[in-house]
């Protein structure tokens, strides 16, 4: 064999085996355990129904953001067009759908909130809230801030 035909087959055969390979070396998303199928959370650990919903109750607590009207008018990662004055947000895994409600201790304040889109895609944080979310939570001024988000039934 010459080294031409040798290094296409490397390259062709390798290449790919190379990439997959480290893909599955990739970190699990945040608050997810694959070794045993469960969700972390600040509490522990909390197993998943047979829908791939969080039970109701399960609490998460993070860095939040806020998007506005800046994306008005895209589509989210659901399919739905985005409108800031909706009551919706953005998280790496909940299923679409899934109600939140969301607390701003700083400010004592709440609001609910449904899963739309994926994101937030900064690696610190765990929701990307719409801009009337924010507005109500108070979370505007501060452009970023610690939340606690509770899964509705």
């Amino acid at each position: 064999m010459r080294w031409g035909a040798f290094l296409r087959t490397v390259l062709w055969w390798g290449a790919p085996c190379l990439l997959f390979s480290c893909a599955a070396n990739f970190p699990a998303r945040t608050g997810y355990d694959r070794a045993t199928g469960t969700w972390r959370t600040v509490r522990g650990t909390v197993s998943q129904d047979t829908t791939g919903r969080m039970p109701a109750g399960t609490v998460l607590e993070g860095q939040a953001s806020y998007y506005g009207s800046e994306l008005s008018g895209h589509p989210t990662s659901s399919g739905e067009v985005f409108d800031p004055s909706d009551h919706t947000c953005a998280h790496r895994t909940l299923p679409f759908g899934t109600r939140l409600k969301v607390t701003y201790p700083k400010k004592g304040t709440s609001t609910v909130v449904r899963v739309n889109d994926r994101g937030p895609h900064v690696p610190d944080r765990i929701l990307d809230l719409s801009r009337a979310a924010a507005d109500d939570l108070g979370l505007t001024a501060d452009g970023v801030g610690t939340v606690r988000a509770e899964v509705l039934p």
